[in-house]
């Protein structure tokens, strides 16, 4: 399989909100490196492949979230090294702040170059409070909205689709769209960190069709389709490229250090093709556990790893899970 691109995460900001889906599985704290020792890292790495291998692309993030200290150095080095952070950040998960701290936040972004901010809400204000898992947080974010239009950062405001928010939409839509927003960006929640326990809130095809038209305008553009669609299609197949993450932790750092950039990728592509090895093809998967009758709405990367899971769990052959974002993992494409 061709890797076509290589990141580097370093977890190393604890997020304020405990948000019930995390594609990260956040705990509340710090579970990555000093920001100075992963950024050069980052930088010999990203070096060393840039020489090595032009057609890769290759960038550094930070998570759990951007509420860090060192922000306009962080963006700096993205903007140095042509990664997403220097125009984008998602800013979910800030500390509290009152609102002369909020605007000087949102001067602090936009003046550094960033260009546009995502927010995500979850639904109205007692759903999402509870949601991510922080009382007020709803309320944080409007307070965000206001900040980042009185420093002119545009927004664009993400919002997951699941059974048990659908009622709210029109609501949330409506007041959102009075505060100014102007970019909305709806999508079903991926399967990954505590994604995988809303399965049972992934939207069906007959609820997606319900929704408001400026909902449906503004949905994912990626394809979907429902499980029964996709099985009776025969456009499943397996991927053929890949992103490679590496995650860095104070276990792994120093011996990490130690590696040229190359013996780094080789391993993550090694410990990738032994995933798949062990893991059969897409159209195998699709006939053990495919549902011809499943009318719940997907993109096909959700699918497959909704298969990959179930195998995993009734087989426990796979040693390590290339799917787990806490871990080194990639995304097959």
């Amino acid at each position: 399989m061709k890797t076509v691109s290589f990141g580097i995460a370093n977890y190393c900001i604890p997020c304020h909100a405990h948000c019930r889906y995390c594609l990260l599985s956040s705990c509340g704290k710090s579970t990555g490196v000093e920001q100075k020792t992963g950024m050069a890292f980052a930088e010999r790495v990203m070096q060393e492949l840039s020489e090595a291998r032009s057609d890769l692309t290759t960038n550094y993030y930070c998570g759990y979230c951007m509420d860090m200290p060192e922000l306009p150095e962080y963006i700096r080095f993205c903007r140095e090294h042509h990664s997403p952070g220097a125009k984008f950040l998602q800013m979910n998960g800030f500390a509290f702040r009152n609102g002369q701290e909020l605007r000087n936040l949102m001067n602090t972004v936009r003046e550094n170059g960033v260009e546009l901010i995502d927010l995500t809400f979850f639904g109205t204000e007692e759903y999402h409070d509870r949601f991510a898992g922080r009382q007020g947080d709803f309320r944080f974010l409007t307070e965000m909205l206001d900040a980042s239009k009185e420093a002119e950062l545009p927004v664009n405001v993400s919002i997951p689709l699941l059974r048990e928010n659908l009622g709210q939409m029109p609501e949330l839509h409506r007041m959102l769209s009075e505060k100014g927003v102007s970019r909305f960006s709806f999508f079903l929640p991926h399967s990954k960190g505590r994604g995988k326990t809303v399965q049972d809130q992934r939207i069906t095809r007959q609820e997606f069709d319900a929704l408001q038209e400026e909902i449906r305008n503004a949905f994912a553009r990626v394809r979907h389709m429902t499980e029964a669609e996709w099985l009776s299609s025969g456009e499943i197949a397996d991927p053929e490229k890949r992103n490679l993450t590496l995650v860095l932790t104070p276990g792994n750092m120093e011996r990490l250090n130690t590696m040229p950039a190359a013996d780094v990728l080789n391993e993550l592509e090694s410990m990738d093709d032994r995933y798949l090895r062990e893991m059969p093809s897409a159209r195998e998967l699709a006939e053990r556990y495919g549902d011809p009758a499943n009318q719940q709405l997907f993109r096909l990367r959700d699918l497959l790893l909704k298969w990959q899971q179930q195998y995993i769990a009734d087989t426990g052959n796979i040693l390590y899970d290339m799917h787990d974002e806490t871990h080194h993992f990639s995304v097959h494409l």
